[in-house]
């Protein structure tokens, strides 16, 4: 009996241990990267987000377990030209998410339209990259007089029957183990997790040094992010069919630019196998990964340019 006593003393000691952790990881993310933008209240929560720029705008929509900073190193330049806005999705870093229902690829599709709609902007293009991909594509398929076209950067395009190993400690299909991992254990789980992490997403390039905080990668110690991103995984592997499916009906301008060597999602079927079945004009980089816009920025913004001109061209 003493034995048992002992026992649960002593994991409820590190259950509180972790939950401090925890709290205090979330703390110093929340001081280091606070909200900077505007909130824009839209179907499903508010939208975070930030402009910078003059003209045509161009719409940065972010991955699986990402933010608006993953595209900062694109911004500063892009903006000498366009109108950039980039946005944190439902749930994701400061953008509220009233709950799971909003978490599927068109229900978050719609609160972008509705976002586009509420800030009057003229026909966007999109930049959507890997998970942010496939909301833009449902935009196309289902709004396309809402949008110029399409500028995909390593976009989960296609149907993804097994999910990348680096991801699959996140299938959590219980709403309360969501919450109790999101807020007694996520921190130091994150902790242990991340060189791994940002390793495999980023090969075959190395990691990009100030990441943490000029990436937005320091947001992802927040407990509603944490639960975000599981919700994102479960509801886009739940829910992609009802975009895969309707590929055909993909009408508006669409371009994808993909890292031949990206461990993500796989180039070939994503990119070569999309851009066959829909018509999309691909750009393949040669020993390039999964984070282009944070390793290949000045690339990336070229591949915009072109999409732009290509756009006005039509």
């Amino acid at each position: 009996m003493k034995f048992v006593v002992v026992t649960v003393l002593f994991l409820l000691v590190l259950l509180a241990f972790s939950f401090i952790v925890t709290q205090l990881l979330a703390f110093n993310a929340r001081q280091k990267l606070p909200a900077e933008g505007r909130f824009t209240e839209v179907n499903g929560g508010k939208i975070h987000w930030t402009e910078q720029g003059e003209g045509e705008t161009i719409i940065l929509i972010h991955g699986l377990g990402g933010n608006h900073h993953n595209f900062n190193y694109m911004v500063s330049e892009l903006s000498q030209k366009y109108h950039v806005v980039s946005i944190d999705r439902l749930g994701s870093a400061w953008s509220t998410r009233e709950d799971f229902s909003y978490a599927p690829l068109d229900a978050q599709a719609d609160a972008i339209v509705d976002f586009i709609n509420k800030r009057n902007f003229e026909r966007p293009l999109l930049v959507g990259h890997s998970l942010g991909g496939a909301f833009s594509l449902s935009i196309g398929i289902r709004h396309p007089d809402k949008i110029r076209g399409l500028a995909l950067i390593c976009p989960a395009s296609m149907r993804i029957d097994n999910t990348p190993d680096i991801f699959r400690d996140l299938e959590i299909h219980s709403s309360g183990g969501r919450q109790f991992l999101a807020h007694f254990l996520s921190g130091p789980f994150g902790l242990l997790k991340q060189n791994r992490f940002l390793t495999e997403i980023f090969k075959p390039e190395q990691i990009t040094p100030d990441f943490d905080i000029n990436g937005g990668a320091i947001l992802s110690r927040l407990p509603s992010q944490f639960q975000t991103t599981c919700e994102d995984l479960i509801a886009a592997k739940a829910s992609q069919d009802d975009v895969v499916s309707n590929l055909a009906q993909l009408n508006v301008p669409t371009h994808v630019i993909f890292g031949e060597d990206d461990v993500i999602l796989d180039a070939k079927r994503h990119g070569v196998a999309f851009s066959e079945a829909t018509g999309a004009r691909l750009v393949l980089i040669p020993k390039a990964g999964h984070m282009l816009p944070v390793t290949q920025p000045k690339l990336c913004n070229k591949f915009i340019d072109d999409v732009m001109l290509a756009t006005n061209a039509n």
